[in-house]
């Protein structure tokens, strides 16, 4: 196999996937951090990350050619790590769709917001509380809601445990 750059014409699915990966991508950030609706902002999160992994899989198996056992043996750690990263990102979500939301009076509550690394739409609230069992949970909650909730001392909340996702405020 020789070293010289293999130029290629990008396909049309290519760019449609594009075109999907970024219409997804924009749908969850349109998607309310609190309500009915947040599983779908969830979903939309993991269809992206799916489609990547399974293009990045599909484009390494339908690479034909003769390669060096190191080059084999890198194709199948990145097969295997877009796997994994497509299961660690679908567990907590597949969790909380089988298990179902539930109830929660949380106390001793307190409101924080977080800049994330990443810049743009990077602006993230939190709501922690104490459940009735004495844990402390953390649950994503929108720039409303954390200025609605601040100064409170308690709150009862239907919830999904596993994304710390709020569906309402009871």
């Amino acid at each position: 196999m020789d070293n010289k750059l293999v130029k290629r014409k990008i396909q049309t699915y290519e760019i449609i996937l594009c075109i999907f990966v970024l219409a997804v991508v924009a749908a969850g950030l349109l998607m309310p951090k609190t309500g009915p609706l947040v599983m779908i902002d969830e979903i939309c999160d993991i269809v992206a990350i799916w489609t990547v992994c399974i293009y990045v899989i599909v484009r390494i198996i339908q690479s034909r050619g003769r390669f060096q056992a190191s080059v084999k043996a890198a194709r199948i750690l990145v097969i295997a790590a877009c796997v994994a990263i497509g299961v660690l990102f679908t567990g907590s979500t597949a969790l909380d769709l089988v298990s179902g939301p539930e109830t929660a009076q949380l106390t001793d509550i307190q409101v924080s917001r977080s800049q994330a690394h990443t810049g743009i739409f990077s602006l993230h609230y939190y709501l922690t509380g104490t459940d009735s069992r004495g844990e402390r949970v953390r649950l994503e909650i929108s720039g409303d809601d954390y200025t609605r909730l601040s100064g409170s001392s308690s709150v009862t909340v239907e919830y999904y445990r596993h994304t710390g996702r709020i569906v309402r405020y009871l």
